[in-house]
Parts: structure tokens; C-alpha cells; sequence
């Protein structure tokens, strides 16, 4: 099986920063032939795949043993070239957020809210990658593709933000 995404998508995304959100990397751990693929073909197009800490947090957190965090610790350091880590501008660019979200933004995470200022901070330079697609409203961020990703039992839509505003 392939992903499935347009052939634009990865000239986009050419020599810009991809976030990663924590469902991808839980996605990758049930099916990684499908997603390294992809990420080959994104890294051949100089695209630097990335993450923050909190997502690690929350791929880490619960490891039932130590052999199980060292794995998913692996996992995450096959994946990403790089950990994005906020400055404090950062947290002003949050608030700035919980603003443009208005009521829409009541049910989001703080992790969402780091990789949403993340994206605002850093705008045309980075994106984020996302099945979550709800918690990154298109009032406030630009779907600028969708990666489509069989499985078994269906399929996984991912879309992949931007803020350019």
C-alpha cells in the first residue's frame, strides 16, 4: 500500500520544516512501510521533518517498561531531523491563538496550541501534518494538502496546515 497526496505537495514542501503531531508517530509504529516511504520521498525533497517536545511527551508517556520507552524514543529518532523548541515570543503567539480560535478553540490541547503558535511563528517555512484535522480550523490555519493513507480497515486522512496569515 501507498500513500496517496498530490504531486504538488512535496514541491511545497520543498526545503521547509514538516511538523509531525503525535498521531502520526502512533501511526507509523502500526504501519511503517507505508509512512517511510512517504518520508523518503519528502526528505529527497529537502524536507526537514520535525516535531516539539510535547509531542514526544505524549508519544512517551505510559511506556509500560523501560525497553518500551527506548523503543518508542527510537521510533521517534528514525523519523524527525529535527526538535523545534518554542522561544518565549512563543507563548505571547499562544494567547494570540486562544483569540483567533475564539469558542472554537475551548476543546484544544496545549500540545495543539505549541505546534498552532509553532506554525504561526514560523509561517511559509513550516507546516504541520495532522489527523486531527478538526483542532487546526480553517478559520485560522490553511489546509494546503491532504495525504490519504490506506489501511486494513480504512483509511487515515491526514491534513497538512499552514498560517499564512
Amino acid at each position: 500500500m501507498e500513500t496517496f497526496y498530490s504531486p504538488t505537495l512535496t514541491t511545497s514542501l520543498s526545503n521547509k520544516h514538516l511538523l509531525l503531531d503525535t498521531n502520526v508517530f502512533r501511526d507509523f509504529a502500526a504501519k511503517p512501510s507505508v509512512f517511510t516511504k512517504f518520508f523518503n520521498e519528502l526528505k529527497e525533497a529537502d524536507v526537514t521533518i520535525a516535531t516539539i517536545d510535547l509531542v514526544k511527551y505524549e508519544i512517551l508517556k505510559g511506556s509500560a517498561s523501560e525497553t518500551k520507552y527506548q523503543e518508542k524514543s527510537k521510533l521517534i529518532a528514525d523519523i524527525i531531523d529535527s526538535t523545534i523548541t518554542p522561544i518565549p515570543r512563543t507563548f505571547e503567539i499562544i494567547y494570540e491563538l486562544i483569540q483567533e480560535y475564539g469558542i472554537d478553540g475551548a476543546s484544544l490541547n496545549v500540545t495543539d496550541l505549541f505546534l498552532g503558535a509553532i506554525l504561526k511563528q514560523y509561517k511559509r517555512n513550516i507546516f504541520l501534518m495532522t489527523r486531527d484535522t478538526t483542532d487546526f480550523i480553517q478559520s485560522v490555519f490553511d489546509l494546503t494538502g491532504v495525504v490519504n493513507v490506506p489501511l486494513n480497515k480504512g483509511i487515515f486522512t491526514y491534513g497538512v496546515y499552514q498560517y499564512t496569515k
